[in-house]
């Protein structure tokens, strides 16, 4: 399908058209794009009464087979067609172009119903929640589809798409429409109007966007009059009209029929507290889904889905957490009839399973949404193991002496997937610090730091021992390259100022052509790749120098 877009105001009846694509050095609009999918059968069963028998439609244009021309392709449009001011036109591409077979997609999902609200008009609709965007889908209504201006601007205009098990779109629009003022009567700043008297007379409006108005000043003329007047001395009787977006479709089907559609203002993301403590309990590590309804109308949902992982979908603007009211559990339920048995339990979500890469997370009760507000709900508990430990980590650059602190690091490893989002860490009760946990898989280790610890500090005092420069080729008649080989001694200096013992890990990422490290009488020392590395055990108030050699090439 390609989309034709008239930007004007005006519309446009085209006889006959061709499309030239290819590297074409000429400016132009961006695209859109529109994409059909299909539904299970699963959500036709949800939604028995929306049943619609095939939908005949005109003879509709479409792409004929595409001609080479000068290394560009011109296709052909077979029938005339119109499109209306601000208006975007789909048309189909013929199926069958140079006998080549149409490459084909299959596309399916679980889904679940859920209550939206848009505007004053509430359906039923699935709701899929990815930490950017939502993807929602609805039984199609009445056509065309209107949206206001408001939820237009958190809508991908190219994701608005009908879904169904057999539908075949073979036309769409997306037309922006105001209500126009011309002819309406409004108040304007007569012309005789003075710096110290001003009148507001009746007037007709004649052309709004130039405020061209028709009226009669007495103290003018006794016929009516035509002038542009300013903007702000335009009163008017009513409230002005506003912008709607209307989207329409021709389409072909036996089954029921869905609009699909992406929203910026409904996202969502993780938030974790990690909980220690000094003796032997285990560490905890508490999830809560931060779902945010960033629109100015609330949502109602009867299920959704929330979807983890690296996840590539773009949208047209950002949408930011803002500090609001935390929707309550019991503000869902308070429109429950009297003598009830009471409101059901609050919602939660379920463990992450696993699909193609990314996780989805269910959520298993009904909840709403207020606009502009977060709205937090349980997750799982993960089992998790955490490692305290001290660490160094720096990089070699040249012979001298370095000293510093070293970082309160851990080293966290779940039972199962963690969806990245914001970390709060306390120890014994008390809030030590926070992180940002990437998307984390079962059993893998994660290693972060939130901060220098200042009872743990080392020295490091480097050394050149030696160093020598030779000449090579790496053929008898190639330019020849010099390499300088070096040899240096550090001796690094811990000490622990605490009274209990204390881990630390040690390492140095060294930069060259090659680096080795070269045998020493201390074992702690090892070398990955350029990186040399050592773990120590500090006593109490404990002092311990140790020192080793490398070699590095540049």
């Amino acid at each position: 399908m390609t989309n034709i877009r008239n930007n004007e105001q005006s519309r446009v009846d085209i006889e006959s058209a061709e499309l030239l694509d290819a590297d074409i050095n000429v400016q132009m609009h961006p695209k859109s794009y529109y994409m059909p999918i299909s539904v299970p059968s699963s959500i036709h069963n949800q939604f028995p009464n929306f049943v619609y028998g095939s939908h005949s439609s005109p003879p509709r244009s479409l792409l004929g087979q595409e001609k080479e021309l000068s290394s560009l392709y011109v296709f052909s449009i077979n029938q005339p067609f119109s499109i209306d001011g601000k208006t975007n036109h789909p048309l189909l591409i013929s199926e069958d172009i140079n006998g080549k077979a149409k490459r084909a997609y299959r596309l399916s999902s679980d889904r679940f119903l859920s209550r939206v609200t848009t505007g004053d008009h509430r359906v039923l609709a699935t709701v899929k929640i990815y930490s950017n965007l939502a993807e929602i889908i609805q039984p199609l209504g009445k056509l065309p589809i209107e949206f206001s201006n408001e939820d237009w601007n958190d809508i991908r205009s190219d994701s608005v798409t009908l879904v169904g098990s057999n539908v075949t779109v073979t036309q769409q629009s997306i037309t922006e429409k105001k209500k126009s003022l011309n002819n309406a009567q409004v108040n304007v700043r007569a012309p005789s109007s003075s710096n110290t008297e001003t009148k507001f007379i009746k007037a007709t409006m004649i052309d709004e966007t130039r405020n061209l108005v028709k009226l009669i000043d007495k103290d003018i003329s006794k016929e009516p009059i035509f002038f542009t007047t300013q903007p702000d001395h335009i009163v008017y009787d009513n409230e002005l009209p506003q912008i709607k977006y209307y989207v329409n479709f021709t389409y072909d089907t036996t089954d029921a029929v869905y609009l699909s559609y992406l929203r910026s203002n409904l996202n969502w993301k993780t938030r974790y507290q990690l909980n220690l403590f000094e003796n032997s309990k285990p560490a905890t590590l508490i999830a809560m889904a931060d779902i945010r309804n960033d629109g100015q109308s609330r949502i109602d949902i009867e299920s959704a889905e929330l979807l983890g992982g690296d996840i590539n979908l773009e949208k047209y603007q950002k949408t930011h957490y803002m500090a609001g009211g935390y929707a309550k559990f019991e503000s869902t339920y308070a429109d429950m009839a009297p003598g009830a048995a009471g409101p059901p339990p609050p919602p939660s979500v379920g463990k992450g399973e696993e699909l193609s890469g990314l996780y989805v997370f269910s959520i298993n009760q009904p909840f709403s949404i207020d606009g502009k507000t977060n709205y937090l709900l349980p997750m799982f508990r993960p089992r998790v193991t955490v490692e305290r430990y001290a660490s160094i980590s720096k990089h070699f650059y040249s012979a001298g002496n370095v000293n510093g602190k070293a970082d309160r690091a851990y080293r966290l490893s779940p039972d199962r997937f963690l969806s990245r989002g914001n970390c709060i860490i306390r120890e014994s009760d008390r809030l030590v610090g926070e992180t940002s946990l990437p998307d984390v898989a079962a059993k893998n280790k994660h290693e972060f730091s939130i901060g220098q610890d200042a009872d743990i500090v080392y020295k490091e005092n480097s050394t050149l021992v030696s160093s020598y420069t030779t000449n090579t080729t790496s053929s008898p008649y190639g330019p020849k390259q010099s390499r300088t080989q070096s040899i240096y001694d550090v001796v690094l200096t811990l000490k622990n100022y605490k009274n209990r013992p204390v881990k630390v890990e040690y390492q140095q990422q060294v930069y060259g052509q090659s680096v080795k490290l070269i045998k020493t009488s201390n074992s702690n020392y090892t070398q990955e790749g350029s990186t040399i590395k050592a773990t120590f055990t500090l006593a109490s108030d404990e002092e311990k120098s140790i020192s080793y050699k490398f070699e590095q090439v540049n």
